[in-house]
């Protein structure tokens, strides 16, 4: 899972950096409601998937706007508490 401003577009090669990997891709619905539990818009910051990444830029504000569980809702959460729940790896993941 990676967190990142919803304007910001994720940079696959850095990610595949980070990793050490040699190809990622985004989820299909299907995938995303498997491994997180929640359907694709509506994915908050706390679900089941046990690695995240979260992207630098996020840390510039105390308060993110997150999914709330259903592509209807969302949460109002401050970034540090996504921090310490979470444990994402920390980088620049846009490009």
């Amino acid at each position: 899972m990676a967190i990142l401003r919803a304007n910001d577009r994720i940079s696959y090669k850095k990610v595949k950096a980070l990793l050490s990997v040699n190809d990622v891709r985004l989820a299909n619905e299907k995938e995303v409601l498997k491994h997180s539990g929640y359907p694709v818009g509506g994915v908050p910051p706390f679900n089941n998937v046990r690695r995240a990444l979260l992207d630098s830029q996020v840390l510039k504000k105390t308060i993110a706007i997150v999914g709330g569980g259903d592509v209807n809702k969302l949460v109002e959460l401050r970034t540090k508490d996504i921090v310490d729940v979470v444990k994402p790896i920390i980088a620049d993941l846009t490009g």
